[in-house]
């Protein structure tokens, strides 16, 4: 079902900006595993990218070797002294070796009904969700700036829940938390989630955020 992947990070040891998407089908099958299963290359993460318009960090172009270790933490595409990585108190981004703060995001884009849904619907009060840790505020966007969810709708009684954050933006949404229903008739409950409308055409979920501050 994952259509894209998009990685964003920054690092306060340089300037550089990764913020690329992908639709290389062994990534997009680990964003919904969760493992490599051993078959992760450095040809993965080197074709079927998009820079998008902030991105000036040499990965995921300089890629040289991979690594099958978990999901997308432990250093999944590196070069010659960098990586995207995220080793418990430690993380890396487009860097390797430097202390510094750091953010990391990584979003799915879901497709959409074939037609937009009709009921609109109403705000979540659940504090959104993300795979492997939770996300206690809103994301700050890649330009820096922090995004707003004051405005998030959650369905009503008699609304079908949507079940990507695709379906609320074709109802007119802006980003914000959105509650989802699980797809495919899985059983699984409802989850709260973040969704970017704005980047790269919209539609996207946030998997995983992680913030590392060594400042405060």
């Amino acid at each position: 079902d994952v259509v894209d992947v998009r990685f964003y990070c920054t690092h306060s040891s340089h300037d550089r900006t990764l913020h690329f998407k992908t639709s290389n089908q062994h990534v997009r099958g680990v964003a919904v595993s969760g493992s490599h299963g051993g078959a992760n290359s450095p040809a993965h993460w080197t074709s079927g990218w998009t820079a998008l318009s902030d991105h000036s960090a040499y990965l995921p172009a300089s890629t040289t070797t991979t690594s099958n270790n978990g999901d997308f933490a432990r250093a999944p595409f590196r070069g010659n002294n960098v990586r995207w990585a995220i080793y418990g108190s430690t993380s890396y981004c487009d860097d390797y070796g430097r202390p510094g703060d750091s953010t990391h995001q990584i979003w799915v884009r879901l497709p959409g009904p074939t037609k937009a849904p009709t009921t609109a619907p109403t705000s979540p009060t659940a504090t959104p969700t993300a795979k492997s840790m939770s996300l206690t505020a809103a994301p700050t966007s890649p330009t820096g700036s922090p995004t707003s969810v004051s405005a998030s709708p959650t369905p009503s009684s008699s609304a079908v829940l949507p079940s990507t954050c695709m379906e609320y933006m074709l109802m007119g949404h802006a980003s914000g938390v959105y509650m989802i229903s699980a797809r495919n008739g899985s059983g699984l409950p409802n989850q709260s989630v973040y969704c970017d409308m704005d980047e790269d055409g919209g539609g996207w979920l946030l998997l995983y955020s992680y913030n590392r501050n060594l400042t405060t």
